[in-house]
């Protein structure tokens, strides 16, 4: 072999193997709140049984506005607050995410059961503005304190907020 093609085979020995581009991985599925605070709602009547939230029930909401953002609500019967999200990296269709509320104690009168998280889960469509909230329906919800709403998929917490419930004097 002549040294010329002798250098040309060890060059070609040694160039790097041509490298195949991987495809991009999926995005992880993730939630960025995008609003957050006190909201007006109107519901659409229908009552869902949960029966792990301190009342054992949900209520869809069919309409909301932010009244303002802030973390420190006033607890008072009627009053909503939440949070507003936009998911991305999910598969296409329905999700099923668990909605979680951390909260002081509550104790159902009805029941007699004492929460001090309640959870349940639902089905999402949308990926933009998707809102989660709590509205005190009943006087035994109204406690002061620290509440936290999270929004969890398959086992992960994918976003959370943290509100601070005060209990006006009148």
């Amino acid at each position: 072999m002549r040294p010329a093609a002798r250098l040309a085979a060890v060059l070609l020995l040694l160039a790097p193997a041509p490298t195949i581009a991987a495809a991009p991985a999926a995005a992880e599925p993730s939630a960025q709140i995008t609003h957050y605070g006190r909201y007006e709602t109107e519901r659409t009547g229908q009552r869902v049984k949960k029966p792990k939230t301190a009342s054992g029930e949900v209520s869809p909401v069919r309409r909301r506005r932010l009244v303002k953002q802030t973390t420190t609500i006033f607890g008072q019967l009627d009053r909503s607050f939440g949070i507003e999200l936009d998911l991305r990296g999910f598969p296409p269709g329905p999700v099923n995410l668990t909605i979680r509320t951390l909260h002081p104690p509550l104790t159902n009168p009805k029941s007699h059961r004492t929460l001090a998280a309640s959870e349940y889960d639902w089905e999402v469509v949308g990926r933009r503005g998707v809102y989660f909230g709590f509205t005190f329906d009943y006087r035994w919800e109204l406690a002061e304190g620290i509440w936290v709403q999270q929004i969890w998929y398959k086992g992960k917490l994918l976003a959370q907020k943290k509100f601070k419930i005060v209990i006006p004097l009148n």
